[in-house]
């Protein structure tokens, strides 16, 4: 007989579990909850040894399961890479990228991440010459804040070897300046033309990446977080690091299958499924970004021929992805243009009838299905993994970038819910500079952008159906349904505290609420 060792009591536990929605208490045992309901049950269930916690009628909900986040990346802009997210001209990334340098005179390379031209007055696109005009002696590489796309300066150049006669990498684009010199810039699959030749990081420094990056995600409540395209060198990192019980959070790595430039694939990985570390999904990119005009579309962006870059030819995704299923991994693709997800989704429905162990793919983003892709994805129990918080602080760029149709239904949370389509929230991270999932919570339901301006309202989703997002919606999305995403028996006891004002989600409003503890297998691993 399991004998409870901890009690929560007197709470508003939120448990999201529609069998009890709403209870006061919980047990737990070896981690695990091992009851759920009123007050007066649950604590009959209290023995001497037993620790009883009176929760003073906070807030209790699951942990948060960000299903999409990078977390090394993440945790790289804190140690080791200059962070541009937020500048507001060039003239402000290149003081920051030359008190940068000034800083960190031994550095080989200098790189940074973050900017957004559309936040620069004229909206121009940086290239070499604006980096050349601050640092010259040394190789320079900007990572626009999606990814995607890069700016190096004339000194990265010489370095890698790239001239006017390099060819582009199918699906890529290396760009030229009007007197057709080389801009410095590359988008997509051009990006492995630059990022190979840069020195690698060690397993000390991603040690240390994902060490902070871990942190930051306990202090708003994160408990279950997925890195979705994570390279052979990184995995085993992270394999180490939960041989040696570093990880708190639980982590879901997502190994890339077709690195930037490669004309190969890599091998699958080895599954692998610890309480910590779980490895049994594949990620593949199938086109760009909308905020930066990658995204690969049927109609061009806004005052433009562009119709972004399809990363995948359909054929050889096929392939790959048939191998991924037939090996008893999930696939999770990155589609966010209308054209991206149509082929994403053929190949998902002709491998479908060899899907002998029913496995739940994803599409990652899903900036733009129609209905019939919806509808498909209803079909096929694809699950959506969506980022509402792109509408707070990417939405000047798809207002700037979209057509007045396509602004429309932008990331349509609404729709996909409505065609009973399993909804995973997450961010990006860090893609965004705010990952609080609270910050997603109201941009889930208020759907406007950071000047206050509201897109695609008809695609607001309730608290509650946010909320589900962030938990259940996530695990189910990662194939975690039996073991996280709600306070329910037989799960990780993985959860949170809030202050009293976070109750009022149920009432439909989100008021400023504080964070106040994060527990993992029932232990704090954080006080506010």
């Amino acid at each position: 007989m399991i004998v409870a060792e901890k009690i929560f009591f007197n709470g508003n536990i939120l448990t999201q579990d529609i069998m009890q929605p709403v209870v006061s208490a919980f047990a737990i045992a070896e981690g695990k909850i091992i009851g759920v309901g009123d007050n007066d049950s649950i604590c009959q269930m209290s023995t001497p040894s037993c620790q009883l916690i009176d929760l003073q009628n906070s807030t209790v909900l699951p942990g948060f399961n960000d299903a999409h986040i990078h977390i090394w990346k993440v945790g790289n802009l804190i140690t080791y890479m200059l962070d541009l997210r937020g500048v507001q001209s060039i003239d402000e990334m290149q003081q920051r990228l030359s008190d940068y340098a000034n800083k960190n005179p031994d550095l080989q390379w200098i790189q940074a991440r973050g900017f957004n031209e559309v936040l620069f007055p004229g909206k121009r696109m940086p290239n070499k010459l604006d980096l050349d005009a601050v640092i010259s002696d040394r190789p320079v590489c900007v990572i626009r804040t999606c990814a995607h796309q890069v700016i190096v300066n004339s000194q990265a150049l010489a370095t890698i070897g790239i001239s006017n006669q390099t060819p582009a990498t199918p699906g890529g684009e290396i760009k030229l300046m009007p007197d057709g010199s080389l801009a410095g810039h590359f988008t997509e699959t051009a990006l492995g033309l630059v990022m190979d030749k840069i020195p690698p990081y060690n397993v000390a420094q991603y040690r240390r990446m994902i060490l902070a990056a871990q942190d930051e995600c306990l202090k708003v409540g994160i408990t279950s977080a997925t890195d979705p395209a994570v390279m052979p060198d990184l995995l085993e990192v992270y394999k180490s690091m939960d041989r040696n019980k570093e990880l708190k959070i639980r982590v879901n790595a997502i190994p890339i299958r077709v690195p930037d430039g490669a004309m190969r694939a890599l091998p699958l990985p080895a599954h692998y499924n610890t309480e910590h570390l779980k490895i049994d999904t594949v990620k593949f990119f199938s086109d760009g970004g909308l905020s930066g005009k990658t995204a690969a579309m049927k109609h061009p962006y806004r005052i433009s021929n562009d119709h972004g870059v399809l990363r995948l030819t359909k054929d050889f995704f096929k392939q790959l992805a048939l191998e991924a299923q037939e090996n008893n991994f999930r696939i999770a693709t990155h589609a966010i243009g209308d054209a991206a997800i149509d082929m994403v989704l053929e190949v998902y429905q002709e491998i479908s009838s060899r899907n002998s162990n029913q496995i739940r793919h994803r599409i990652e983003h899903l900036g733009l299905p129609s209905a019939a892709n919806l509808e498909m994805m209803h079909q096929l129990k694809v699950s959506a993994v969506m980022q509402p918080i792109f509408i707070y602080e990417l939405g000047k760029n798809f207002r700037q970038y979209l057509s007045d149709e396509y602004l429309g239904r932008v990331y349509p949370a609404r729709s996909v819910l409505n065609h009973q389509i399993n909804l995973s929230l997450s961010t990006d991270a860090p893609v965004v500079k705010d990952f609080n999932p609270v910050t997603g919570l109201r941009a889930a339901t208020d759907r406007k952008d950071s000047d206050g301006n509201a897109i695609a309202e008809n695609e607001k989703i309730s608290i509650q159906e946010a909320i589900y997002g962030y938990t259940m919606g996530s695990a189910t999305a990662n194939g975690d349904e039996q073991n996280r995403g709600s306070i329910s028996p037989g799960k990780h006891a993985d959860f949170i505290l809030f202050d009293n004002n976070l109750a009022k989600l149920s009432q439909q409003e989100i008021t400023p609420c504080k964070l106040l503890a994060t527990y993992i297998a029932g232990n704090l691993v954080y006080s506010a």
